[in-house]
């Protein structure tokens, strides 16, 4: 497992046998958690900026990314 950036509070990307995985944090009341999904061909190409965006319409949108889920998180 290769961390490839971060971006605090948000999202951690990560490169795993391959294949690039996002860690976004989602922020409940009192505990934040992290949630890992694989990303498609065209996401993995997405640039710092382009990835701040899209962990923020995963954690707004969950349920259009959960069967990307990689469970346990990373």
């Amino acid at each position: 497992m290769e961390k490839l950036c971060s971006n605090s509070w948000g999202f951690t990307l990560y490169k795993v046998d391959g294949e690039k995985i996002i860690s976004v944090v989602f922020h409940n009341s009192f505990v934040d958690t992290s949630k890992s999904f694989k990303l498609n061909n065209e996401e993995e190409e997405f640039d710092f900026e382009r990835l701040k965006e899209l962990s923020e319409h995963i954690r707004n949108n969950y349920d259009l990314y959960k069967d990307r889920e990689v469970i346990p998180s990373l």
